[in-house]
């Protein structure tokens, strides 16, 4: 494994993983500090997109190609770098917006207001009637996309002769980093992925979470999070920590910021340690790789970037050596 604290570049240990850390920031985004080198400006090549309405009307996917090079290219699926910097590099570019009122049956989750005030739990996408089923909405939604939405759009890249089928990568950042996760553990045909801000320890992450319990004693008992017993087992189902076996040897790039508290970096650090024994398990240490930056909270700048399309570069001109078994 690859672990990196940026910018000492001090190798983590796995006592020290497990260690939680007081965190600082305030939750949610932040603008970039002051100071950061930004990405030289580049012209935007002149993608090839096509729109398609797939599976009903549910899915609309965005589909943009190279014009240079040789089909058939490697795509990533919901970029969180720049469109035009994948382009220029030769690799295709997809979107897609899952029209949740063409679902019939889709039943949004419960409002918090079923709840008096002074009983609601957490803020934001978390917020909850109770503590028991802190998140319920949140990751109902997301296990909806990673389960069903990605692997019909998938499906339809695969129809696509200029799309290389073993070359389909997803990355994500924060709920869509949540989303990436679980989507790897569900759909081997992902041959690589790129996590940012996200964790895959769903239990660690609402309680410690300050859009969720917060570490706050009022919403624990004895100490301890206790949630419904359906809603636990759902999490036992689904949680990447859990489902780490379903991943290598396909690469995985993690990074995240250590004064977040939006995602608590000892949530995203019991991930990278359960990633990184899976990996060594697996044969292929050198697949997964961890960058924490120290100073950083839910927004990492321009160096994020840069190591991101270095990563995506690297592993999609690997092709066909990226699949096989463990």
């Amino acid at each position: 494994m690859g672990v990196f604290v940026v910018p000492s570049q001090r190798r983590v240990s796995a006592a020290w993983v497990a260690t939680f850390v007081v965190l600082l920031a305030s939750a949610g985004c932040k603008p970039a500090q002051p100071g950061w080198p930004r990405l030289a400006p580049q012209p935007t090549p002149p993608g090839r997109w096509t729109e398609t309405v797939i599976e009903n009307g549910w899915i609309t996917v965005n589909l943009g190609l190279p014009h240079h090079g040789p089909p058939p290219y490697p795509v990533v699926l919901n970029p969180i770098v720049p469109d035009h910097a994948l382009l220029a590099r030769g690799i295709g570019v997809v979107r897609w917006k899952t029209n949740w009122q063409a679902l019939k049956g889709f039943a949004a989750p419960k409002p918090a207001e079923s709840a008096p005030p002074s009983e609601q739990v957490g803020v934001w996408m978390l917020r909850s009637a109770h503590p028991g089923v802190i998140g319920r909405g949140y990751f109902g939604v997301i296990t909806t996309e990673a389960h069903d939405t990605i692997p019909d759009v998938v499906d339809h890249l695969l129809t696509h002769p200029d799309v290389d089928p073993v070359r389909v990568a997803i990355t994500g950042s924060s709920t869509g980093g949540f989303t990436a996760l679980q989507a790897l553990a569900e759909d081997p045909r992902l041959a690589l992925g790129v996590v940012q801000v996200a964790c895959g320890d769903y239990r660690l992450f609402l309680r410690s979470s300050s859009l969720a319990l917060d570490d706050q004693e009022r919403w624990l008992v004895d100490g301890e999070m206790i949630l419904d017993p359906d809603y636990a087992a759902t999490l036992d189902g689904i949680e990447p920590v859990a489902r780490a076996d379903h991943l290598p040897p396909r690469p995985i790039l993690l990074i995240s910021g250590a004064q977040d508290r939006a995602i608590p970096a000892a949530c995203v650090r019991a991930t990278a340690e359960r990633f990184a024994t899976t990996y060594d398990d697996a044969g292929v240490p050198d697949r997964f790789e961890w960058v924490e930056y120290v100073d950083r909270g839910h927004n990492l700048g321009p160096e994020a970037e840069q190591l991101i399309l270095s990563f995506l570069e690297r592993w999609l001109e690997v092709g066909p050596r990226l699949v096989g078994s463990p």
